[in-house]
């Protein structure tokens, strides 16, 4: 890992795609920066970017926005969960087709699941961004994807740029996309939907962030309390829900008692 503080100019052009032409976002402009305190880490330099990242957010104070390509890592979803649990408002923009993966869509179930808002793109490009903005004041971008194999196998490489200047065009950039309704658009993921709580069972305890599989419907009961809760049980095996898990004893008939 390794940090320095550049007093030069640094340009920021920043363009995004909607559909197949290219639009200017409010940040587009080519914008000189001076005096910027840059930290960055590579993969396969022992660097950690991982973990360099998870510092940025669990010193997020206020916001936390986040547009990211690839978001499968189990310790990063844990610590923007956190994040918005302490009280940060956290928004989350990512990639339609990595979206639809069984391990990312997992993970935003965890995060929908917290109250994060998320929105993917509508439009034919990729979502392919990897940035964080913290706080309004740091900014992370490079070529670093929050998954495993990006910490772990990949070359990769994350840099945080200190700036409120540079928070602010990133800022900018990600509020474009944010509020372009044709481009992109909301998804609400979330863990067993007819549940009362979403941040943990109904009885108070907080829920495993295990990978559950999902019924056929999409809808999901990690523990009988979430199931009583929803005023579902008891769950047979034609009913939507249901899984071996639930019923001790093999029965056919899940959280009876």
């Amino acid at each position: 890992m390794k940090a320095i503080n550049y007093a030069l100019s640094v340009l920021l052009v920043v363009f995004s795609a909607t559909a197949c032409s290219i639009y200017a976002s409010p940040s587009s402009q080519t914008t000189a920066v001076k005096d910027i305190e840059a930290e960055w880490a590579f993969t396969q330099d022992g660097g950690h970017p991982d973990q360099l990242l998870i510092r940025i957010i669990n010193g997020a104070e206020t916001t936390l926005d986040i547009a990211i390509y690839s978001l499968t890592k189990p310790d990063i979803v844990d610590a923007i969960k956190k994040a918005k649990k302490r009280g940060v408002k956290v928004r989350l923009i990512t990639d339609r087709t990595q979206a639809r993966g069984k391990t990312q869509k997992e993970a935003l179930k965890l995060l929908g699941s917290a109250g994060i808002p998320m929105k993917v793109n509508k439009h034919s490009g990729l979502m392919h961004l990897k940035m964080t903005i913290a706080d309004g004041e740091n900014a992370t971008t490079g070529s670093f994807n929050y998954s495993k194999s990006a910490s772990t196998d990949n070359d990769e490489v994350l840099m945080v740029l200190r700036n409120s200047e540079v928070a602010k065009s990133f800022a900018e950039q990600f509020q474009a996309m944010w509020d372009d309704t044709e481009g992109f658009e909301a998804i609400t993921p979330i863990i067993a939907e007819d549940a009362l709580k979403v941040n943990g069972t109904a009885d108070g305890t907080e829920a495993s962030d295990a990978p559950v599989a999902a019924q056929p419907d999409g809808v999901i009961y990690r523990s009988c309390a979430e199931v009583k809760a929803a005023g579902k049980a008891p769950l047979r095996k034609s009913d939507p829900g249901y899984s071996t898990k639930l019923d001790g004893d093999k029965d056919g008939i899940a959280c009876e008692r």
